[in-house]
């Protein structure tokens, strides 16, 4: 995997929303995987970087693909902890909850139809 230097020359604290989900400071420089280094270079505030100030920050990629994975995980686990509770829920519970995604849903139907629709906002936008 080869790693590219980007600048972040925003001018507030930002976290982005590559697959890393790393956190930007104003002036930070690090190193970032190809694929999110050109998701991230699309922005004006993120400027390829040299290596000479990338020289501090610590370039293992091991570890960098450590913590993404770590974070996929973790996503996953919440993501099938929100799906076994949604079994639980009644028509009031999951009314409540699609409300987090904005939607309001028709209570006349059934409890079993509403929870598809649930799980559908939840596959589609990630556990809230």
């Amino acid at each position: 995997m080869k790693l590219i230097v980007v600048k972040y020359e925003g001018q507030k604290f930002y976290r982005d929303r590559t697959a890393l989900r790393t956190e930007w400071n104003p002036g930070d420089v690090k190193r970032v995987p190809e694929r999110e280094a050109k998701t991230l270079l699309r922005f004006a505030e993120f400027k390829r970087g040299d290596e000479t100030e990338a020289a501090d920050q610590p370039g293992d990629v091991e570890a960098i693909v450590a913590a993404q994975n770590q974070r996929e995980q973790d996503e996953h686990r919440e993501t099938e902890g929100m799906l076994m509770l949604i079994e639980t829920m009644d028509k009031d519970a999951l009314e409540a909850y699609a409300m987090k995604y904005e939607v309001n849903l028709d209570k006349r139907r059934g409890v079993e139809k509403l929870r598809g629709e649930v799980v559908s906002l939840i596959e589609q936008f990630g556990a809230r």
